[in-house]
């Protein structure tokens, strides 16, 4: 009875934690409690104001395109369109080391930048791997959503 009971806590427990998983294209992540979510055949994008309505942030969740096999160069690629269409940023990216996982390397990088007189910060994360390589875009204004921002990161498995 102890087995069956224990067995089916487990089950139960794993069906939770799917049921917060969400794919789109071909990346899996936990989306950020609480965020309204907007979803077009190439993006999803996850968004959050304080009550005040001055701080915010924005993930955007690009549709997987064909890529190198380079990822600095995918980086940079995505760089100049991804980024540099939505925001106006006046220096480089700077760059973290890149991270190796399940044949997928992600090349981070961010630089503060200006649209509509609001200013912030652009993180740009390209991930490749396959033959692909996959976009997010956080915008935000405000460090007060490095947790959230940290934890939907982390969450991310693309296949």
């Amino acid at each position: 009875m102890k087995t069956i009971c224990l067995t089916l806590s487990l089950c139960l427990a794993c069906l939770g934690l799917m049921a917060q998983l969400q794919t789109f294209d071909i990346t899996t992540f936990k989306a950020p409690a609480g965020w309204k979510k907007q979803a077009t055949a190439s993006a999803v994008q996850f968004s959050k104001k304080d009550a005040s309505k001055t701080n915010y942030c924005i993930i955007s969740v690009l549709k997987a395109v064909p890529g190198s096999a380079n990822s600095k160069k995918n980086f940079d690629a995505a760089w100049g369109t991804v980024v540099k269409e939505m925001v106006t940023v006046s220096t480089a990216p700077e760059m973290q080391p890149p991270v190796t996982e399940n044949g997928w390397e992600a090349q981070t990088g961010y630089a503060s930048f200006e649209s509509d007189g609001s200013k912030g910060v652009v993180m740009l994360v390209t991930s490749t791997g396959f033959e692909k390589m996959v976009n997010i875009m956080i915008l935000t204004n405000t460090d007060i959503y490095e947790k959230n921002i940290s934890s939907f990161l982390e969450s991310i498995v693309s296949s």
